[in-house]
């Protein structure tokens, strides 16, 4: 009777315990979201790199929605452009540009005013060139904040007049000069934010991601030498962006499928850009680590044109291919040529040894 009752009275604390658990999780606050105001700013000289190319061409109008209309028409004067910078329909401004002397690229800044289609103000900054082919633009400008006094620069990349399309436009978290893709969360510290343009993007709300996170690693099995200049990864939904070479290539992200958009190594003057499109995807599960082997060992192949007997290499025809199936291109400067050896089918003696001229 007695171990009756003391087995009684055991459940009835146990019961006791877990009921003031429950009753503590029901009643702790949920975690509060933070607001955070968002401003335009113009920028004379564009120093952020972006993970994709934001340039469309110019044809007929400047396609940002307005309250007087679907964009800012534009119309070809001479080697300029005449362009209605205040939405009234009609031509207002001419660009001629500034050619740069060394690249012949012809360069003009311009800031489109009005009416947002909510009936608020509209400052959009554009950024055109003309490299030869007519002219093209691209956002010029950048909404910008503060998040736990991490400053964060949002940008148009899909250039559609809005900054919150998840996946599509971009943003730089503190002062890196290397944008991610615009996500759902954003690496600041050692922790994962929620973060979410408001419509209107006049501002956003900011609260702690509760979800399942795990460990992404891009930096202890890459091989090879030289700084992580940028490495921005992507979820395969597109949901989740990270720049990794701000975080020396190891950060906490939402558990999910990752893939490798963007990167460039350094070494001393030299930069050398990584094409991804060939890696595969790195599966990050909740409190685990994904490491991602990419770099050394590189393998060469190359093509090569022949013509009686006369054979004809070209660097341009040369691709260096990484461990991750990464192919590493835009080398600047050139660098130390690879030598090809041209051998005798049958006894493998080397009949003559090829590099290419003006390699450092």
């Amino acid at each position: 009777m007695q171990g009756a009752v003391k087995a009684l009275l055991t459940l009835l604390q146990e019961a006791t315990m877990t009921f003031g658990l429950l009753l503590t999780a029901l009643l702790a606050p949920a975690p509060v979201a933070e607001h955070a105001s968002l401003d335009v700013k113009a920028y004379r000289t564009w120093k952020i790199e972006l993970p994709a190319d934001p340039f469309q061409k110019v044809s007929g109008a400047i396609p940002i929605p307005h309250a007087g209309g679907a964009g800012f028409v534009v119309e070809p004067r001479g080697q300029g452009l005449a362009i209605d910078t205040d939405g009234d329909g009609e031509v207002d401004r001419e660009l001629n540009g500034r050619k740069d002397p060394d690249t012949q690229v012809r360069h003009a800044r311009v800031v489109l005013t009005g009416k947002a289609t909510d009936g608020g103000e509209l400052r959009y900054p554009v950024r055109l060139k003309d490299e030869g082919a007519g002219w093209v633009w691209a956002a010029g400008g950048a909404l910008v904040g503060d998040v736990g006094g991490v400053g964060l620069q949002i940008i148009d990349l899909d250039g559609n007049g809005s900054f919150h399309d998840v996946g599509r436009d971009a943003v730089v978290v503190g002062g890196t000069g290397v944008a991610q893709f615009l996500g759902e969360t954003i690496a600041v510290g050692d922790g994962l934010l929620r973060v979410t343009v408001e419509d209107g993007d006049r501002g956003l709300t900011i609260e702690p991601f509760d979800g399942a996170t795990g460990t992404l690693d891009i930096a202890s099995e890459f091989g090879g030498k030289g700084v992580m200049l940028a490495a921005v990864v992507q979820s395969v939904d597109g949901r989740q962006s990270f720049e990794l070479g701000a975080h020396d290539g190891k950060v906490t992200v939402p558990a999910g499928s990752y893939r490798l958009v963007t990167a460039a190594l350094g070494l001393g003057d030299a930069r050398v850009d990584v094409d991804p499109a060939r890696m595969k995807a790195v599966q990050v599960s909740g409190d685990a680590t994904a490491k991602l082997g990419w770099g050394a060992p590189i393998r060469a192949t190359f093509d090569y044109e022949r013509d009686g007997g006369e054979l004809t290499f070209d660097p341009r025809q040369v691709s260096y291919i990484g461990a991750g199936g990464e192919r590493w291109i835009g080398w600047n400067p050139i660098g130390k040529s690879p030598k090809f050896q041209v051998k005798e089918k049958d006894t493998g003696d080397v009949l003559v040894d090829v590099v290419f001229p003006g390699s450092c």
